[in-house]
Order: C-alpha cells, then structure tokens, then sequence
C-alpha cells in the first residue's frame, strides 16, 4: 500500500540530486531565487502607483519610464550580452582577456549612455512638446536623464556577471533592489505623486547600480593587465554591433507604439497599455532573467551540437512552463486584477490584458532562439527577422486605428500577438535547417 509513495519520494529525490549536479539548474535556480519576490513586490508596487495617479497621470508615467528604459537599452550597444557570451568563453581557454572584456564593456556603456542622457537632457522641451504632446513632461524628462547612464552601467554590469556565473549574488542584489522599489516607489508616489514615482525609479537605479558595480569588483581579476591588442577590441565591436542595432529597434518600436497610442489616440490609452505590460512582464520575468544564463551555457556548447540541442530543448519546455502556468492563473483573476487600478482602468483593461499575456507565451519561445543565434554568432540573421517583426507591428496598428477597426491599446496588442506567433514560426524553422546543415 506504500509502494506508490515512497516511489514518487524516490522519483522526487532522484530529481533533486540530479539537479544538484547539472550546474544550468543550479544557475537557474539562483538566477530565478532572487528576481520571484524582486518582481513580486516591483508588481505591486506598480499597482499601488497607479491606482495612486489615475490612468491619465500613470500614462504620462508609463511615456516616461518607456522614454528612459527605450534610450538605455540601445546605451548599452549591445555589450551587456557580448561580456557574457566572451566571458563564459574565455574564463577557461584565454582568461588573460577577462579584465580587458568587463574594461572595454563599462568604458563604452559609460561614453554612449552619458552621450545620450545628456542629449536627451537638451532636447526634453523638444520630446515632451513636439513629439509627446505634453509640455509640462519637459522637467520631469531633464530630472530623470540621469537614470539612463546607470541602467546602462547596471546592465553591463549583470552581463559580465553572468558570464562569470555569479547568479546566487545576483539573486541576492536582485532581492534588495525589490524591497527597496516597493517601499520608496509606494511611499514617494503618496507624498509627490509623479515626480515622486520618478524620484523612486532614479534612486532604485542608483542602489542597483552600487550593489552590482560592488558584486564585480569581486570578480573581475586583480592580477594582470588590460590587453592592448586592438583586434581584440575589434572583435568585441563587431559581434556587439549587430546586437546594439537589434536593441536600438526594439528600443525605437516600443517608442514609436506609445508614439502611436498618443498621436491616434490619448495617454488613457497608454496607460491601459502599460498597466496590461506590467503583467506581460510579469510573465516574462523567468525567461527574462534565464536569458543570461541561457546564453552563458550555450555559448560554452556552441561547438557541441548534441549538448547544444539538449540545453535548447530544456530551455524551451523551462520558458513554456514558466510562461504558460502563470498565464492561467493570471487570466482566471483578470477580474480582480483589473478592479484593484481602480475605476479608470475599468473600461478596456480586461480584453487587453488577455490578448497581451497570451502574446507573452510566444515571446518567451522566441527569447529562446534570440539566444541560441547570438551563440553561435548569427546576430545579423536575428536583427533582419526582427526588423521585419516590428514594422509589421507598427503598420498594422496604425492600419487598425485609422480603419476604425479596433482602437488604441488593443490594436496594438492585436499586431503584437499576430506578428510574434509569425516571428516564432520563421526562426525556429530557420534555426534548425542551419543547425541540421551543420550536422551533416
């Protein structure tokens, strides 16, 4: 009678001690500890946030924050994933270049970053007036310019230290930073309402940038000396180069589709987009955060293909699973979801988050090939096939919106599902004709 207990408990422990040995679950497990109640209370915290500033004011948050996060991603010229892929490759076979990998990679994040905040200090007036509709934005968009040299650094910084592997200190700083966030964005919000919700989001950035910048200190090698050896450097530019343009797109659509929302139709609308985003987000946050160890682990494989298609495999069924549980439960408390931001999200909210979180799904099968081409160094194939994606995206909001067909937010969300099934079809189908090629 108690065979079939004790045969799961053996099943269970075989498991674990399995996993105790594979050094990706471990990297996972570490790499997912920190960022569950990181991500938790940033959520929550985001919703007190708006249901404290009403739609119109949140929107004109969301504008912001997508404003400064859009301008940082393309800041970081891709160096964040080009210290991770050249680190874990190099911490074994040549690590007299690790001190030059994480030198050139803050040296550079540092020049283009301060480049562009302090344009867009200058040209605030410009975007908030001209392109944002919305001349009052003007001050808060020159506040908080600063944010996005210390994102860009804090990006890099976590690319270097996922090439190290150090995803149980991340984990760590991870959980600091989402206290933190919670309590300053929920406390400074009440008192000052949006500079204050701008205020949390700048000094969150500056306590994360300080613990990480601590973090690789640690790790980087004392001993030795920054190579001198300009091939190498132009090595690391030629594979980032391709990177920071695919960034710099995703940075310019997302813009452009909250550019979109504005121009044909009002901030009411994007801040439905954005409060349904928060929890596309959400469902994101596990293949978001194995994205590093993803490619740290198939960048030692590129060369073995078995191992290669066996670390693919576990990604896409770890992603699927991480995406699809939580999109169940999510849906089935839309209701609630939708009621708690308060009666000006009551109207719209709940079709677009429906149609948002389902997208998510496929995005995170495809953030899984993202990093299965950049290990094996197919960066041009990727940023064609994106490019393709996202200006399908935009012409087929717009074509929704001025047909009167759908309107807003869900016009936008609509494109998004449609075109990241068709993007997810293409390289996958792609990815293993090329893989298949090799094989033989």
């Amino acid at each position: 009678m108690n065979f079939k207990p004790l045969a799961i408990m053996y099943l269970i422990r075989k498991f674990i001690l399995k996993a105790q040995s594979n050094q990706f679950f471990q990297d996972s497990f570490w790499a997912l500890l920190g960022n569950v109640l990181a991500k938790g209370m940033a959520l929550v915290g985001a919703m007190v946030v708006a249901r404290f500033l009403g739609k119109e004011v949140y929107g004109e948050y969301g504008t912001i924050r997508s404003t400064l996060m859009n301008i940082a991603i393309f800041s970081t010229f891709g160096l964040g994933y080009t210290a991770t892929k050249y680190i874990a490759q190099c911490k074994k076979d040549r690590p007299e270049f690790l001190k030059t990998i994480a030198f050139y990679t803050m040296k550079i994040s540092l020049v283009v970053s301060g480049t562009m905040a302090i344009a867009l200090f200058f040209l605030a007036e410009y975007v908030a007036v001209i392109l944002l509709e919305a001349s009052h934005l003007t001050t808060p968009l020159r506040f908080v310019a600063v944010w996005v040299i210390f994102n860009s650094l804090t990006t890099a910084q976590i690319g270097i230290l996922a090439g190290f592997s150090a995803f149980k200190p991340m984990a760590r700083i991870s959980m600091y930073i989402g206290f933190f966030a919670f309590s300053s964005s929920v406390l400074l919000t009440y008192f000052w309402n949006l500079n204050g919700a701008l205020l949390a989001l700048l000094f969150t950035q500056i306590l994360n940038w300080y613990l990480n910048y601590r973090e690789v200190q640690k790790h980087i090698p004392k001993d030795g000396t920054i190579s001198k050896d300009k091939s190498f450097l132009k090595e690391l530019l030629n594979f980032s180069f391709p990177v920071a343009l695919q960034e710099a797109l995703y940075s310019l659509t997302s813009w452009l589709m909250i550019l979109i929302l504005i121009k044909l139709s009002n901030y009411g609308e994007v801040g439905l987009y954005s409060a349904a985003m928060q929890w596309g987000a959400i469902l994101l946050f596990i293949p978001g955060i194995l994205r590093n160890v993803i490619l740290t682990h198939l960048s030692g494989i590129s060369n073995d293909s078995k191992k290669h298609d066996r670390v693919l495999k576990q990604t896409l069924l770890i992603n699927f699973s991480a995406t699809f549980i939580p999109f169940i439960i999510i849906y089935i408390l839309k209701d609630w979801i939708v009621g708690f931001y308060g009666t000006s999200f009551k109207n719209g909210l709940e079709d677009i988050l429906s149609i948002s979180l389902f997208t998510v799904i496929f995005v995170s099968l495809s953030n899984v090939y993202a990093q299965a081409y950049l290990s094996k160094s197919k960066n041009w194939l990727m940023f064609g096939f994106r490019f393709f994606r996202d200006l399908s995206i935009l012409l087929i909001t717009i074509f929704l919106i001025r047909n009167t067909i759908l309107v807003g937010a869900k016009a936008l969300v609509l494109s998004s599902l449609i075109n990241q099934i068709v993007f997810l079809f293409l390289i996958s189908i792609i990815y293993h004709k090329i893989l298949n090629a090799k094989k033989t």
